[in-house]
């Protein structure tokens, strides 16, 4: 059943003289065609500058393109991801092929369809056109870049944001059949990103308390099932996959001071402008605090949609912000901008919705106008600078090799997971190693490190042949870091993990492994060169250097 005051929102402008609002409309239409069409066009650049796929794209296509389904499965617990991703790469990889340019399609393909959603959003819903979110998630670099590798943060963006509308369109519209579809988008979402479990509830939530207020208690707990019965599906994850990570977990945990949380957040929001940063915040508190006085100016009058849907946008913000902080500090991982994506996505949602609220105000819409054209002027470019960044430069250094490079020679490549990617490009002869030594470069084998941590010697072999080959008058090729100390300094030397200092912070043995193969070339090799190539700008993930060494003196 259609509640009274269930029909979408209209652009408000009833007050408006007809002239004027024609103009108005116009202008809003003109502005939001072409905020799209930059947009495309930035998707379109990055597609054709990322280049290759860096270490993590890698590992997951690897994860995804497994022999068998079993051994996908069986290779879960030492990826990122929940098994939708792979599975969903698996299958657009054996449709269209795995070519870097294949594979880019798939992020251009995320992009064009997070801003489709932006705009049934809001015709669909409110006769509206897309303005705030595309200023503040279109023109993002964060989206334009993280949310268009391969890895599941920017397609469990789309599947996140998705859910917010159809709860949306739930509210304006209570029919009990669009419980299904909630209940397959919060499944699905959750299926693709981890972090999506922290923001499903809190979104839901915020739908349950517009319900709670307006006495809908069937669909109160329907939604509530629905939803809980879509993170039940997280079930195998905790009976066999976390008692398998549990082994190996405190290898990858980092410690996450709250300045970590905050500055992490604030590039992702702007890149690393703080001014960027500040002013996308801003939008999102000025939208909340607007929200807020609207609340209380309409607080005495009969419950409508308009207060209802700024209950439940505020409530998001709110809820997810608390859960999100929650989720990030019992995950204790190493923070990424990357991390926040869908987190922001849900904020620039919720602000566009409480700003099309608040459009009823010719005031609020022509400042809105006015906010766009700004953004317009000035996010793209300071997004275009990491848009037009290669991922990596790691198959630039891998062609040089293949023609450098001599059958005896050694290649070294720290740290280890730049091996992953590594051994996608590289089609030489020469044999190569990681520092440290580990068996499989094909995913991020944490088990397999923490093994080398817990080792007396774990550099031993990799020594011996490096010494071996420099004695024998060929090159060692560093591909990476090559931590070479400066003065009388001797490199650090950890325990085997735990170390009574460390304990077992993995980036303290990386380090310690790289000053050790440094000191060791200091002291021994007869000459070493870095490599200069001419490269295009690559973005500091994956910038990887390459040095060369030989000949050896005692």
């Amino acid at each position: 059943m259609v509640s009274d005051n269930s029909k979408p929102l209209v652009n408000s402008s009833q007050n408006l003289p007809s002239r004027r609002v024609d103009r108005l409309q116009r202008c809003e239409l003109i502005v939001a065609l072409v905020l799209t069409a930059i947009v495309l066009f930035l998707l379109i650049v990055r597609t054709f500058h990322a280049g290759p796929l860096d270490r993590d794209e890698c590992d997951a296509l690897h994860l995804a393109r497994m022999p068998s389904w079993a051994d996908l499965f069986a290779n879960l617990q030492y990826t990122a991801f929940p098994v939708l991703f792979p599975a969903t790469v698996r299958t657009y990889s054996a449709i269209f092929g795995t070519s870097d340019l294949t594979l880019r399609c798939f992020g251009l393909a995320v992009g064009i369809i997070m801003v489709a959603l932006a705009w049934f959003h809001s015709r669909n819903l409110h006769h509206d056109v897309p303005l705030v979110f595309l200023v503040l998630i279109g023109l993002n670099a964060n989206f334009l870049t993280t949310g268009t590798f391969l890895r599941g943060y920017g397609l469990g963006s789309v599947l996140i944001v998705s859910l917010f509308v159809v709860l949306e369109k739930f509210l304006m519209q209570t029919e009990a059949k669009r419980v299904l579809a909630v209940f397959l988008l919060a499944l699905t979402s959750a299926q693709v990103l981890f972090f999506n479990a922290a923001l499903i509830p809190a979104i839901a939530f915020g739908a349950m308390v517009v319900l709670f207020l307006s006495q809908k208690w069937k669909r109160m707990w329907l939604l509530g099932v629905a939803v809980t019965a879509s993170l039940l599906f997280y079930l195998p994850y905790f009976l066999f996959t976390l008692p398998k990570i549990g082994k190996y977990a405190k290898v990858v945990e980092a410690p996450m001071p709250l300045a970590t949380v905050g500055q992490q957040l604030l590039t992702a929001c702007g890149e690393s402008n703080r001014v960027l940063s500040a002013f996308w915040l801003g939008i999102v508190l000025v939208s909340l605090v607007g929200a807020m006085w609207r609340l209380w100016v309409i607080r005495k009058g009969e419950p409508t949609m308009e207060r209802h849907l700024l209950i439940f946008a505020v409530v998001v913000i709110v809820a997810c912000a608390f859960t999100y902080f929650v989720f990030l500090r019992l995950a204790h991982d190493r923070l990424h901008e990357r991390h926040y994506l869908a987190f922001i996505c849900i904020l620039a949602v919720a602000a566009d919705l409480i700003v099309v609220n608040l459009c009823r105000d010719r005031a609020v819409r022509g400042a809105r106008l006015i906010f766009v054209v700004t953004g317009i002027l000035i996010f793209p470019l300071a997004a275009l600078p990491s848009v037009v960044q290669r991922q990596s430069n790691i198959d630039l250094i891998a062609t040089h090799l293949e023609a450098a490079a001599h059958a005896n020679d050694l290649i070294v490549v720290n740290p280890p997971w730049l091996g992953i990617s590594f051994g996608d490009y590289y089609r030489g002869q020469t044999h190569w190693e990681t520092v440290p030594e580990l068996s499989d470069h094909q995913l991020h084998r944490y088990d397999l490190f923490q093994a080398k941590m817990m080792e007396f010697f774990p550099l031993a072999a990799l020594e011996a042949k490096i010494e071996s080959t420099l004695k024998s008058g060929n090159r060692v090729w560093f591909v990476g870091k090559l931590d070479r100390l400066q003065g009388a300094r001797w490199p650090t030397v950890l325990a085997p993990a735990p170390d009574p200092r460390y304990g077992w912070f993995n980036y303290a043995y990386t380090a310690a492994w790289s000053e050790q193969i440094g000191f060791l070339v200091r002291q021994h090799a007869g000459h070493v060169e870095s490599v200069r190539m001419q490269e295009p700008p690559v973005r500091e993930w994956e910038r990887v250097g390459l040095t060369v060494a030989e000949g050896w003196r005692y």
